[in-house]
């Protein structure tokens, strides 16, 4: 590990701090989930506040938001599993199609 490689930043998530140690190289990562980790709870909020006289609690809203981006990230596993099983029927096909002219 090289020095410097790790450091700690500071992410507001819901009006809380939270220090986090990570590679220097995913910083930009982390400060972008952490920014729409509030857009999303921020939106909840605001949809959902009135509904019936009730108004959400701060962990419904990031109860909703982990339910919604793991979904979300779900989805996107399997669309990459189904690219990946393409790209290995394509790579055998044009494997079998070369040995015919080797």
């Amino acid at each position: 590990m090289a020095v410097g490689e790790y450091f700690i930043i500071k992410l507001r998530v819901a009006d809380r701090i939270y220090r986090l140690r990570i590679k220097r190289s995913e910083e930009k990562k982390y400060r972008d989930a952490a920014d729409a980790i509030e857009k999303k709870t921020n939106q909840y909020r605001t949809h959902f506040s009135g509904i019936k006289g009730e108004r959400l609690e701060e962990k419904d809203c990031m109860a909703m938001t982990t339910i919604q981006a793991l979904a979300e990230n779900s989805a996107l596993e399997d669309r990459s599993l189904l690219f990946e099983s393409r790209i290995q029927l394509l790579t055998e096909e044009l494997d079998a199609f070369l040995k015919k002219f080797i």
